[in-house]
């Protein structure tokens, strides 16, 4: 039996330094879940006496794919500004305020001493978190919804609801002065009416922590039918303030600016031709060359007793 426990302990320390992973240096944490925007507090421990100060604490950076000291780094500490590293009673702590999502870890303790490689276990802080609600319309170019969505009667509105969180949220719909509940991500209205305007809201809440909740709404307002409009398209239309930026307003800017630029591109053209100089045909005829391929002339009726060179 102490052969099996002798046996035991090698191994572990054999894991451990085959992981760079010191048997003496620990970091301590908390194990449970940790609501986002809460205190967290770190401490670095080690089995030898010592004030703490030759250790500190490194995190993983997935962008970088490498590890990065929290009290050195200081390009990186304008992402933790509400990461603290103090020493003190021969303590070694580190507090995150208001944690985020991106700060979970993982984190680690180290040595700073030239001739040591003492390096602690790593420790991720799960963080339960679950962020503000968007609106998007589904099947629909335009697919931002504001606080107002116009739709045309007979038509059929579908818009989505979404929110980011640890764990996917447990989503329902519900309408202002009625019983009805949906639950669902997906909210769909066809053949709306004037019957169907008001406030529709959606709330998305944590699996894990249940009064974790986010919600978010947005007013329906139902506009008549319009029978040309029909009959050009064949089908009713959906059109908000968004949709009449894409569609209408934001290609007639574009075609005006290529017009103006076109119109630029040709005066341009036409007052730089203009400003050529400009040579008589009277002038022209009166100047005769000296000799082949020569750009100087004289007038034709001067005389001249020297031989023209060839």
């Amino acid at each position: 039996m102490e052969y099996l426990a002798c046996f035991s302990l090698i191994s572990v320390i054999c894991t451990l330094a085959g992981n760079g992973v010191s048997a003496g240096l620990y970091i301590s944490g908390p194990r449970s879940a940790m609501l986002e925007g809460e205190a967290v507090v770190l401490e670095c421990l080690s089995d030898m006496e010592t004030d703490m100060q030759n250790y500190t604490f490194q995190k993983y950076s997935t962008w970088m794919k490498s590890w990065f000291q929290l009290d050195t780094s200081r390009y990186l500490r304008c992402w933790f500004f509400n990461a603290n590293i103090s020493r003190s009673g021969g303590r070694l702590l580190l507090e995150l305020s208001d944690i985020s999502e991106w700060q979970g870890g993982p984190y680690r303790c180290v040595g700073t001493a030239n001739d040591t490689n003492e390096v602690s276990e790593n420790i991720t802080i799960p963080i339960i978190y679950l962020q503000d609600i968007y609106f998007q319309k589904v099947h629909s170019w335009y697919t931002s919804v504001s606080d107002i969505l116009y739709a045309e009667e007979g038509s059929t509105v579908e818009v989505k609801c979404a929110a980011t969180s640890s764990r996917d949220p447990l989503y329902e719909w519900s309408q202002e002065v009625s019983d009805w509940i949906l639950p669902s991500d997906t909210l769909t209205i066809r053949n709306v009416d004037q019957s169907s305007e008001g406030k529709y809201m959606c709330q998305a809440r944590h699996p894990d922590m249940y009064s974790l909740v986010k919600t978010r709404s947005f007013e329906l307002r139902v506009t008549p039918k319009d029978p040309d409009m029909y009959m050009i398209t064949g089908s009713s239309v959906d059109l908000n303030v968004g949709d009449i930026l894409l569609y209408i307003a934001l290609p007639g800017a574009l075609l005006t600016t290529l017009l103006i630029t076109f119109l630029v591109i040709i005066l341009r053209h036409r007052r730089q031709q203009l400003k050529k100089p400009q040579i008589s045909l009277i002038d022209a005829e009166k100047r005769t060359p000296i000799y082949k391929g020569s750009l100087q002339s004289v007038s034709s009726t001067t005389s001249d007793t020297q031989p023209l060179v060839m």
